[in-house]
């Protein structure tokens, strides 16, 4: 093997090095070069003797020969050139004092050595025999190739000689020389022969044992054993100069040995990490890469590939033992392991020995490396063994607790309130327990088992138990399918289903709980019956009206769609005499009147309080518009009763014809409210029906005039950004709340109030841009005030259903925060709780995603809807505003006050913040305050303020 340590001169810190080595070297020679120098004398007794003990060095040029050494080998001199370009030469002369000759044998241990000259010269100094070698070209005139390179020859009596070695090597200087007798040294061969046989059975034994423990156990710490016990084997072989019995293969020593060593720390730090499962991962990744940093010498500094390597193996081995020490879960694995590392560090204590201090591997020495070899790898064996059992010992432990769980589903499974079954793939009931039974309205278990044999009797409709099973063989579970149950007596009942399957050796199993949700289902019907309906007289509400009118115009037809507007008139004379009781009554009444009134074909709806809408799908205009008359007259026959009072009533009709594919729905429903708000006008209790040219047409012109106004707001830049702040009542001021609003300057420098456009911007669905506009500006100015953001607790933004649906919206918020790096839980998105249940499904998603980043939530007007607690548990939203209806008259409304006390009760209970609107002086804000309220918003706190101008308050 060429073992290299000095540097190349072609690098400035290599350079250094070996300045440094051959510093050292030249006051190691300067002893030897003071010390008297002796011959080695032999006899027919003599053994073997180290040369280097009674050579004396010296360094000479590259182009010196052996004659130029031989004028001034007894005094040292200082080499003047680098040890690039020098040849150190060793002198030592031989007497042999004996009476016979003698065979002897001189052996140089490192092969591939760059240059390697030997002479024996005769007392006259001539040559009696001269050797080469040179890197990788072997000595092919041996009967078969050495370990080791190899000079023979013979002294005859009394003969003396001079031996004369030059060596030229950029790697290790202390190259040990030797003199053998031949016979001894063929002995020697054969004893090391012996040695490694022994070595390599040593090794064989542990690599069999571990590889098949691991095929055995499948445990993957017993695989890097036998990986790292083989890289060992490799080191070991390639160490003792392995690659010399294949002369063509020395000059890869140095790339096989890297390779090896590297091998070996890569599979020791894997088995650190199998040892030790706690290690985290960037501690694993500077394992490997402290176990890695060994081919560095092999692509910047080849001539130090030992040095770097033996510094590698320590630096590693020294990680392993300190991570065994923190992440160690087991003492006796920690202690196993410990040990093992401490005899690899014994082995290469040897090593070192043998590189650096010439010393010869005698059957001692290779005993001791077998030794720490074979022991290091035995106690990483033990380690191993030891956290397998350490793993067994939890595993039992998890086991026992696997059956106590087992017991304690058992009891679950008796006195769970669903009921469970368990059944085979044909509908064969196999077990249920008392849950089950009950609700299928059995006596017992066993009556169930034996009169319903198969799950199919419990199917009010079979083909359920057919889609059942498709799904099942499809995904293997299903959860909450909704199916009409049917009982023993034959009463059906609605069920939630869910149940899995499971394959067993005698076919597939299915595992499933039923509950009874037939009262949920009810109420869900219920829910879904006054998401559409309007609960005071039963028509359709507002919401399903413009979703029916919107899908009808969408769909030309002939006759054309045609739309009636009601309004009641004298209404608000009927709420204000007698109470909104009373107004409730009458338009419960006027209500049946229109219905009773209606065609076949005509669809009712109660857009508001006194007003209602009809869609006529089928019916020619001319008969729409008497069906309109007879509604008139209906109204007007009609004689309101309350307290002995009698009112008559009138009803002023808008009709528009829709028949122009070019308007929207929402544009002819503009146009009918402008003709029934012309048929007002003009006397009410009567019909009008839309005309381009009359005053509803104008009034529609206006309404485009603010869709124009809007989009050049929105062009020029010309809304601008209020906010009203919130004031904590239940803390102390800890930072900016406040509400964006919104506000129009329109070219004149006049600002508009948002009640006057935002419905015209809702009516054309262009409020989505408007919304964009809004949280661009805010974020916008947010990022370019970072004092003011740092201490923004929180700021609410206003959005519309449209935005809320609008998928392109989604995706511009989430670039708005990343363009303007605004933190998600310092913005506040309020939603209208009437809009928020428009399109359910696409506010949660919508609400879902933000919530998700960490934005919060607030559902605004709180309380004006039918079924707020309902949606409140269903929509994620962080804080209630409390509708300001409730605020205003509270002092004076004990209604209004428990309203308010009811809806902070299920705020709190739901983990929910609470705001007040419309605060409008001190004692409401007080008594907020008292009762609970987190903020407070209105006149009484702040009024709203351009954003600009922000003051805390």
């Amino acid at each position: 093997m060429k073992i290299r340590l000095l540097p190349s001169t072609n690098n400035n810190t290599t350079g250094l090095f070996a300045l440094v080595w051959v510093t050292l070297i030249f006051f190691s020679f300067c002893g030897v070069a003071t010390a008297s120098v002796k011959d080695i004398a032999i006899d027919e007794s003599f053994e073997k003797v180290l040369i280097n003990e009674y050579a004396v060095t010296t360094y000479a040029a590259n182009s010196a020969t052996y004659f130029d050494i031989l004028e001034g080998t007894r005094s040292f001199a200082t080499p003047q050139t680098s040890i690039a370009n020098s040849r150190l030469w060793m002198s030592a002369n031989i007497n042999h004092t004996g009476f016979s000759a003698i065979s002897l044998v001189l052996t140089v241990d490192r092969l591939n050595l760059d240059d390697l000259q030997i002479y024996l010269l005769n007392d006259n100094n001539r040559i009696i025999k001269s050797y080469r070698y040179q890197a990788g070209k072997g000595d092919f005139s041996l009967p078969q190739p050495a370990p080791t390179i190899r000079q023979a020859f013979t002294l005859q009596p009394y003969q003396n000689a001079r031996v004369l070695i030059g060596i030229k090597d950029n790697g290790l200087t202390h190259i040990p020389i030797t003199l053998w007798q031949r016979d001894l040294l063929e002995q020697y061969d054969k004893n090391m022969l012996v040695t490694l046989g022994a070595i390599l059975g040593v090794f064989a034994l542990i690599i069999a044992y571990f590889l098949l423990s691991y095929f055995h156990q499948r445990i993957a710490t017993r695989f890097w054993l036998t990986m790292a016990t083989v890289a060992m084997l490799a080191t070991f072989l390639i160490f003792q100069s392995g690659l010399g019995f294949w002369p063509s293969l020395t000059n890869a020593a140095e790339l096989a040995f890297t390779a090896s060593i590297t091998m070996l720390l890569l599979c020791l730090a894997k088995v650190t990490h199998h040892l030790f499962p706690r290690i985290p991962i960037y501690l694993r990744t500077i394992n490997f890469a402290v176990a890695l940093a060994g081919l560095y010498c092999l692509f910047v500094a080849p001539a130090q590939t030992v040095f770097i390597l033996l510094i590698v193996f320590a630096a590693v081995g020294l990680c392993q033992v300190l991570l065994a020490i923190v992440f160690n879960e087991n003492k006796q694995t920690g202690r196993f392991f410990s040990i093992g590392w401490l005899s690899l560090f014994a082995l290469l204590a040897l090593c070192v020995q043998g590189l650096y201090h010439l010393m010869v591997y005698t059957f001692d020495v290779m005993l001791a490396m077998l030794f720490f070899s074979a022991f290091s790898l035995l106690c990483f064996g033990m380690a191993a063994i030891a956290k397998e059992k350490l793993y067994n010992r939890r595993q039992l432990v998890k086991k026992e607790e696997i059956i106590t769980d087992l017991n304690q589903f058992y009891d679950l499974f008796r006195n769970s309130a669903e009921g469970h079954y368990t059944s085979t793939w044909d509908g064969t009931l196999l077990s249920v327990n008392p849950a089950m039974y009950k609700l299928f309205g059995y006596d017992d278990e066993e009556d169930m088992l034996a009169t319903g044999e198969s799950t199919l009797a419990f199917y009010a409709n079979t083909e359920d138990r057919q889609h059942l099973l498709g799904e099942l063989s499809q995904c293997g579970h299903l959860t909450g399918k909704e199916i009409r149950a049917k009982r023993k007596n034959g009463d059906e009942f609605w069920v939630s289903l869910s149940c899995r399957m499971q394959e067993k050796n005698d076919g597939p199993r299915i595992f499933g709980s039923i509950i009874d949700i037939t009262e949920k289902k009810q109420s869900d019907l219920n829910l879904q019956y006054l998401a559409t309906h309007d609960s005071l007289t039963g028509a359709f509400n507002r919401r399903q009206f413009e979703t029916e009118f919107k899908k009808n115009v969408a769909s030309p037809s002939t006759p054309p769609v045609c739309l009636l507007y009601l309004d009641l008139d004298r209404f608000k004379i009927v709420n204000d005499t007698c109470g909104h009781k009373a107004g409730d009554v009458l338009i419960k009444d006027i209500a049946k009147v229109i219905e009773n009134t209606l065609s076949s074909n005509a669809l009712l709806a109660r857009l508001g309080g006194d007003e209602f809408g009809v869609i006529y799908t089928e019916l020619e205009e001319h008969a729409v518009y008497s069906n309109a008359e007879d509604i008139l007259n209906a109204v007007h026959d009609y004689r309101f009763m309350w307290n002995n009072r009698i009112f008559n009533l009138g009803v002023s009709i808008g009709m528009v014809v829709c028949d122009d594919a070019s308007v929207s729905a929402g544009q002819y429903l503009s146009m009918a409210d402008a003709a029934c708000y012309f048929a007002k006008d003009q006397g009410r209790n009567q019909i009008h029906r839309y005309n381009r040219n009359d005053e509803s047409m104008q009034r529609y012109q206006r309404e485009l005039d603010w869709v124009s106004t809007i989009n050049g707001a929105l062009e020029e830049n010309r809304f601008e950004l209020y906010y009203q702040p919130l004031r904590p009542l239940t803390k102390a001021n800890d930072g900016y709340y406040y509400e964006v609003l919104l506000r129009l300057r329109e070219a004149n420098g006049k600002i508009v109030e948002p009640a006057n456009f935002l419905p015209t911007a809702e009516r054309f669905e262009m409020n989505v841009n408007v919304d964009k506009w809004v949280v661009t500006n805010t974020f916008k100015w947010l990022s370019e005030n970072p004092e003011h953001l740092e201490k923004l607790k929180r700021c609410s933004i206003n959005l519309n259903c449209h935005s809320l649906t609008d998928r392109d919206f989604t995706l511009f918020i989430l670039n708005a925060f990343e363009t303007y790096g605004i933190p998600h839980h310092k913005i506040c998105f309020e939603v209208i709780e009437s809009v928020a249940i428009i399109k359910l499904d696409d506010t949660l998603a919508f609400m879902q995603t933000f919530n998700n980043l960490g934005c919060s939530f607030a559902l605004d007007d709180f309380g004006s809807g039918f079924s707020s607690y309902n949606y409140l548990k269903s929509l994620p939203v962080d804080q209630v505003k409390i509708d300001g209806m409730f605020i205003k008259d509270m002092l004076n409304d004990s209604i209004d006050t428990a309203m308010v006390a009811s809806i902070k009760d299920v705020a709190k209970a739901m983990g929910m913040k609470t705001v007040a609107e419309f605060v409008e002086n001190e004692a409401t804000m007080t008594q907020l305050g008292n009762m609970g309220i987190d903020f407070a918003q209105g006149y009484g706190v702040a009024k709203p303020a351009p954003l600009r101008d922000f003051t805390p308050l």
